[in-house]
């Protein structure tokens, strides 16, 4: 009777054990201090050791880099009868090499058999790769969460998904002190360790573990479901806190939460809010919020401030208070001035950076790209009349160079130049991104066709730099000024202006390098071959170009030809 229990109670075991492994790839059991007391699944082909050689061993020590610290963050916020499904981790698997998987972890209820029983699930290469290809968010090196950059989209995405099930959710934004601090106080590994754990904390509390952020110094965002505490949240980050010795006042905790609580906003408006939200909190921090404000509160206060920029950003451009500059770019081997760039720069003397990106994101740069030209224009023209040949470059948004009224608005005031349109060269910016570059490449080749020179600006900025150059025909590309910076003590660098270098060679493509500050640098990017430089080694931008003998691009073009040298 004993034995034919006990064959049963085995054959029980074996079929759930059975029934586990469709389901998972690994199973391990660990003691509440997360060492491994059985194993079992594909341990040999996947992780390249046995069993035997994890047993006794913390399984921390098959997890890589910060996900250690969430690995251990998850078992110590289970009580007796919890669990916590599909926590996406890396671990180290044979030779090194990173297995992406998903971990699910049960806490045993039975008081005499007290630990965690963990499934792995280990995601196929193609499933845990195409994130990567998709964009998958780049992560803070030390907490381990969702760049600032990329946390409007991985919130939206899941917002959606909370949305679609019909449930509540909110934004709490966390601030704590800044880096320097916490280095005062704990030095600066045992700083690192603690927001690390902070980081894991979010993501434990997140709507999924890509919608907690890194948005600043000391401070932080998490999207949850509405019925998740925001207190809650606070008290496990004081938690963290006390564990290195820091109370909530000294770790100068504090919180502000958004609640989206229905779904009457579209994906437009949630995405707007969220952006504006973390903005606004990166920059002024918790201090500059109020507590208790819902998303629509935040839409309207958004949308008055939109709309007063849009009525100061026309005002600027339509009263002409923009000024412009110019910067000198040279020919490297005997630096004489082939044209110049020119800058917009405020009346009032300010950087026009933030209002290009707010032109661009209400969709009215080509407004400001259109005064930029006809200044350009009446430039040339000026100079013309007193027997000078001035050749300017223009910046060209992306979005504008999509819009079709833009490019019927540049031609007819580019008309007014007749046989000198080849004086106004078009840089393409990639401050937005080129979404549609069949359409694009049409556009570059109407201006081509029209007697203006195409340059890409900050080639090799983006991911998208290539893709530019396959389906686009120009005749200059501006190397970003990145790799130029460090590029005599890089050879990382230097290589990868050499790589640039022989694919425009082999395209016919002329190359200009940016930020050139020091005669080093000149001599460098002149052996190696790139033809024009821009910075300040040659010239600051300036008010007024002084009059001088023709450029380089002139002298060249009485050579050859205008119709040769644009070709």
């Amino acid at each position: 009777m004993v034995v034919a229990s006990t064959n049963r109670l085995r054959e029980d075991r074996d079929r759930f054990v059975g029934f586990t492994f469709a389901h998972a790839d690994l199973l391990v059991q660990l003691d509440l201090d997360g060492c491994v007391i059985w194993a079992d699944g594909a341990l040999r082909s996947l992780l390249g050791v046995e069993a035997e050689e994890l047993i006794g061993a913390p399984f921390a020590k098959v997890v890589a880099g910060t996900d250690v610290v969430l690995l251990k963050a998850a078992l110590h916020q289970l009580n007796p009868g919890q669990r916590r499904r599909d926590i996406p981790l890396t671990l180290i698997g044979t030779k090194g090499a990173p297995v992406s998987a998903l971990v699910s972890i049960n806490r045993s209820l039975q008081q005499s058999e007290q630990g965690y029983y963990v499934a792995i699930v280990v995601r196929p290469p193609d499933a845990a790769t195409a994130g990567a290809a998709d964009g998958m968010p780049a992560r803070d090196r030390v907490s381990g969460l969702v760049e600032a950059a990329q946390f409007t989209q991985t919130a939206m995405n899941a917002f959606n998904q909370a949305r679609q099930s019909g449930k509540s959710t909110s934004l709490t934004l966390l601030e704590i002190c800044q880096g320097e601090d916490l280095n005062r106080l704990l030095g600066p590994d045992r700083a690192e360790a603690l927001t690390a754990e902070i980081g894991a904390q979010l993501k434990l509390h997140a709507l999924d573990y890509d919608s907690a952020a890194h948005v600043g110094d000391g401070k932080f965002s998490v999207a949850h479901f509405t019925d998740e505490s925001p207190a809650s949240i606070v008290a496990a980050i004081a938690r963290v806190g006390e564990s290195y010795d820091i109370d909530a006042v000294t770790l100068n905790l504090s919180r502000r939460t958004v609640d989206f609580p229905d779904s009457s906003l579209g994906d437009d408006d949630v995405a707007g809010i969220l952006s504006y939200v973390i903005e606004r909190f990166s920059r002024d921090g918790s201090e500059g919020m109020a507590e208790g404000v819902s998303a629509q509160d935040y839409l309207r206060k958004k949308t008055t401030e939109t709309l007063s920029r849009v009525v100061a950003m026309r005002d600027l451009i339509h009263e002409q208070r923009i000024t412009l500059h110019y910067q000198p770019i040279v020919s490297l081997p005997d630096r004489s001035v082939h044209h110049y760039e020119v800058l917009l720069r405020f009346a009032d003397g300010r950087s026009p950076f933030e209002d290009v990106k707010f032109a661009e994101e209400i969709n009215i740069i080509h407004e400001l790209d259109l005064a930029v030209t006809q200044g350009a224009i009446r430039r040339i023209e000026e100079a013309a009349e007193k027997k000078h040949n001035l050749e300017l470059a223009v910046n060209m948004s992306a979005r504008s160079l999509l819009n079709d009224n833009f490019i019927g608005m540049f031609d007819q005031l580019a008309r007014r130049l007749e046989k000198k349109r080849g004086n106004l060269i078009v840089e393409i910016t990639e401050s937005a991104k080129l979404d549609d570059l069949p359409k694009a490449a049409q556009a570059v080749d109407h201006l081509r066709n029209q007697g203006h020179a195409v340059c890409l600006d900050d080639f090799g900025a983006g991911a998208s730099s290539l893709p530019y150059l396959q389906q686009l025909i120009v005749d200059y590309v501006k190397i970003d000024g990145v790799y130029i910076r460090s590029i005599t003590g890089s050879r990382r660098e230097r290589a990868i202006v050499q790589g640039v270098l022989t694919t425009c060679r082999c395209l016919g493509i002329k190359t200009v390098a940016e930020m050139i500050e020091k005669e080093d640098q000149h001599t460098c990017l002149a052996d190696l071959g790139v033809d024009y430089g821009q910075g300040w080694l040659y010239g600051r931008p300036f008010s007024e170009i002084p009059p001088t003998a023709p450029t380089s691009a002139t002298r060249l073009r009485r050579r050859q030809g205008s119709k040769e040298m644009w070709s």
